[in-house]
């Protein structure tokens, strides 16, 4: 994600006035609220649909349908999210959040199941993972709103171990590795996601264009929603070990 938009007079966030900064804030939340909810929905349409069609619910074609909705999310919205024009902005923020969600239906359906053999509850662990996720991202907004951080490490390791880290991701969650190290990489998981968010926030509180409202709020619900996931699985499998 570049910091200033393609137009080289664009002004960066830090340099824009409060009123300025506080709009173009406040837009950037109310578009991630949206990716979110675009997300939200294609993940329970995709979990009713490996209910609905059994040729879904193998293990190959699961992990086919994660992975390729989740690089096809990255692939297509990244595309487009970059480009100058609001048309093609906005055809990449949903088209890529919702690709998202889709690869999330399989995690969804799985925490369902899992929620009321444990808890006689559809929600809890999804309710749960909700609850974490956003005192996180809370926690993470206090944090850098007392000023500009230097986190060009975490987005060069970021840089690095993203591709990996997603096909890692999926995979542990189609076949699970029990035990002390599959713990370890779930934690793993999340402390890595977390770090991504975090630096995507720094980016876009701090030094991005005020111009970038989209694409700012499509890379911070992408991270939203990696972070989600991680945490949701990182539940499931402690439960796994009680």
């Amino acid at each position: 994600m570049g910091t200033f938009a393609q137009n080289p007079y664009a002004i960066p966030v830090m340099e824009a006035g409060v009123d300025e900064r506080v709009a173009f804030l406040r837009k950037v939340g109310l578009w991630t609220f949206a990716g979110l909810l675009v997300a939200g929905v294609t993940s329970v349409l995709s979990a009713g649909a490996v209910i609905v069609v059994p040729a879904l619910q193998n293990q190959w074609v699961s992990i086919a349908i994660m992975l390729g909705s989740i690089f096809a999310a990255r692939f297509v919205g990244n595309s487009l999210v970059s480009r100058p024009d609001a048309s093609s902005q906005t055809l990449g923020f949903f088209a890529g959040t919702a690709l998202q969600g889709v690869a999330m239906g399989y995690l969804i359906l799985t925490a369902t199941i899992l929620s009321i053999e444990v808890y006689a509850n559809p929600i809890m662990f999804i309710a749960q993972a909700l609850g974490l996720v956003g005192l996180t991202v809370l926690g993470m907004v206090a944090y850098l709103m007392t000023g500009p951080r230097q986190l060009n490490w975490i987005g060069a390791g970021l840089a690095t171990l993203g591709i990996p880290m997603l096909i890692l991701m999926v995979a542990s969650f189609v076949f699970p590795i029990g035990g002390t190290i599959g713990l370890l990489i779930s934690v793993a998981f999340v402390v890595l996601s977390a770090g991504g968010l975090l630096y995507n926030l720094n980016l876009v509180i701090h030094q991005m264009s005020t111009s970038m409202v989209i694409p700012a709020a499509y890379h911070i619900a992408l991270g939203i929603l990696t972070l989600f996931w991680n945490v949701l699985v990182l539940l499931m499998r402690l439960q796994d070990r009680r």
